[in-house]
């Protein structure tokens, strides 16, 4: 046993040698006596009493001086390590997160709203005066649909008092503030075009008896009007992710169906 306790005590000086020698500079370190004699720290030390009695009294000199430090200067010098990972992980990545996410969602009702400007004046949609129904068929993964629809319309279902467990989401979008609440800034003034009625019976001259005749009349394009947004269906599967957008549109002093009844 005390050949090992005579081995621990050149093997912890030689570590301790280590230690400070990766900090040596042309400072001189001394370690003082009670006696007044100076050691030097650099070099190999007796186990003596009278050497760890200095370092007990040097270590409490130290922690008192510590102590009496400003507390931002206390601060930087006992948690210099612990600094670089202490801000930027808490409340950068939520808040970056956030505003990604509100660039993404912007992006995505840009698209839908320039699809249907485009719709709206292609020669498909003829504003006759009634209604026209625009579809728009997109894929989004749940977390990206949640982005998008949650919390705006009107959930149809799934609702805990209908078909609480379908895999089906639909929204209603009935009013103008449901519309202005989704589209937000992309919400701008839609333009389409109107259309004459085709399939009228018209006399044309050089037919049927007589040099005279009928035709029916073709729909032509009569000019730009102003079109507005009535209201908007979603259905949304988690299944195959897809979703389908019907988008009410009429041309401004258009008419309803229901004003026939």
């Amino acid at each position: 046993m005390s050949a090992a306790k005579e081995n621990t005590a050149p093997l912890r000086q030689a570590t301790l040698l280590t230690t400070l020698g990766k900090g040596k500079g042309s400072k001189k370190r001394t370690l003082a006596l009670a006696n007044g004699e100076e050691l030097d720290l650099m070099s190999s030390l007796p186990v003596t009493a009278e050497v760890l009695e200095a370092m007990r009294t040097r270590i409490i000199e130290l922690e008192d001086e510590l102590s009496q430090q400003p507390p931002t200067k206390r601060a930087r010098t006992s948690n210099a390590n612990d600094a670089p990972d202490a801000s930027p992980a808490v409340a950068g990545p939520s808040n970056g997160s956030s505003k990604a996410d509100e660039k993404k969602r912007k992006m995505q009702v840009k698209k839908i709203f320039d699809r249907l400007k485009k719709e709206c004046k292609s020669d498909a949609v003829k504003f006759q005066g009634a209604p026209k129904t625009i579809k728009i068929d997109e894929v989004y993964s749940e977390a990206e649909f949640d982005m998008l629809f949650g919390g705006k319309g009107h959930l149809i279902q799934p609702t805990p008092t209908n078909k609480p467990k379908s895999v089906v989401t639909i929204i209603h979008f009935t009013s103008q503030a449901h519309i202005e609440a989704f589209f937000g800034d992309e919400l701008k003034p839609l333009k389409g075009n109107t259309w004459s009625r085709g399939g009228i019976p018209q006399r044309a001259f050089g037919v049927g008896f007589g040099g005279y005749g009928s035709t029916f009349s073709k729909s032509q394009k009569l000019g730009s009007v102003d079109v507005s947004i009535q209201s908007m269906e979603v259905n949304y599967s988690k299944n195959n992710m897809k979703c389908s957008l019907k988008i009410e549109v009429m041309q401004q002093g258009g008419y309803n169906d229901f004003d026939y009844f």
